[in-house]
């Protein structure tokens, strides 16, 4: 049973539970009020003290009839007590109410992110993408709804917020944020399950940029056409990166340093230059990027998505380019912070 599910279910039976106390009380003051003919206040005191046990004696002498009623009146109550008590002992000796509170938990976590990333699927392609965001520290929001995956992922990142439920139902996808994320990374096993995530966090938030996955290579244009921003395809790169192992090892190697899977930290890295920021229009050579931050600049996005691929240094900064650069954790942050200072004028 996933967590949003057990929450519904305990909602469930304590309004069962509520409502049999109501209707008991409801009942038994009614009845009283038939067969006695008291006031109703003297009614509803009298199923009270009744239903409770406290003790109390009667408000007035009772009829033959009035006494078979309430007799039958602490029947029904004592049952529906060892009901509730009972239902709850079995929701916390189960751990319903543990789910129940880590449903609410959860969904409030959520709503305080804003621009996150949702992670839907955390099977070998999601793992892998949880990881990455969790080194690069990017807020992120998780949706399975296998709670063994889920508890798997939770002994590696024990802060780890998730939602557990079905990512192809909207309502899954807008507890997990949807509406304000920046990110969707559809990592399911199951290309259909891809293509209604897809359509469906399109349609909740025509904004979000979504990385999907695909299985067969003739679902990709499907999920393009459904809203995928990027589509992959993990089997055809792992074939090509096999074939490169195998013809260019040290091509690899180098990638494998500046996608953080070596040794020295050495990363790939964008930084987008904002409008108003002192590098537009100003030549490559003339910022200096180089000596400044130790960052070396490969390529320049430009606005309309046209790309400059080993810039030169008479190659011109616009505002709105994206920089593509390779350099240091700590370089890229000094290039960011260049990239909005006067001192870069």
């Amino acid at each position: 049973m996933t967590g949003e599910a057990a929450y519904r279910d305990t909602v469930k039976k304590f309004t069962k539970i509520l409502t049999s106390l109501i209707l008991l009380v409801v009942i038994s003051t009614v009845g009283i009020k038939l067969i006695e003919g008291w006031d109703w206040l003297d009614c509803l005191w009298h199923t009270i003290i009744t239903i409770s046990t406290v003790g109390y004696g009667e408000v007035k002498p009772l009829s033959p009839l009035g006494k078979i009623f309430t007799m039958t009146v602490i029947v029904v109550a004592f049952a529906t007590f060892a009901y509730g008590a009972s239902t709850v002992a079995a929701m916390v000796f189960e751990g319903e109410l543990k789910k129940v509170f880590t449903v609410k938990r959860m969904e409030k976590m959520v709503t305080k992110l804003k621009n996150h990333t949702i992670v839907c699927g955390l099977g070998r392609t999601g793992q892998a993408a949880i990881k990455e965001l969790y080194r690069e520290k990017i807020p992120f929001v998780v949706v399975e709804k296998d709670e063994a995956r889920i508890e798997e992922a939770r002994e590696k990142y024990p802060n780890l917020i998730y939602i557990q439920g079905d990512a192809t139902q909207d309502e899954t996808l807008i507890r997990a944020g949807v509406k304000s994320a920046a990110n969707l990374i559809v990592a399911t096993a199951n290309d259909a399950d891809n293509l209604f995530i897809t359509l469906s966090a399109k349609n909740l938030n025509p904004r979000i940029r979504i990385v999907t996955r695909a299985n067969r290579e003739e679902n990709v244009i499907k999920l393009k056409r459904a809203g995928a921003t990027e589509v992959i395809l993990p089997n055809v790169i792992g074939g090509i990166r096999m074939a490169s192992l195998a013809i260019r090892p040290s091509v690899v190697s180098f990638l494998d340093i500046v996608t953080h899977h070596g040794e020295v930290d050495l990363r790939l890295e964008e930084v987008e230059v904002p409008k108003g920021s002192p590098f537009h229009g100003k030549l490559l050579r003339d910022l200096d990027i180089p000596r400044k931050t130790g960052v070396i600049v490969i390529g320049i996005r430009r606005e309309d998505g046209s790309f400059i691929l080993n810039p030169t240094s008479t190659t011109m900064v616009l505002e709105g380019d994206t920089l593509i650069i390779i350099g240091t954790k700590e370089q890229a942050e000094k290039l960011k912070k260049l990239v909005t200072s006067k001192e870069a004028a």
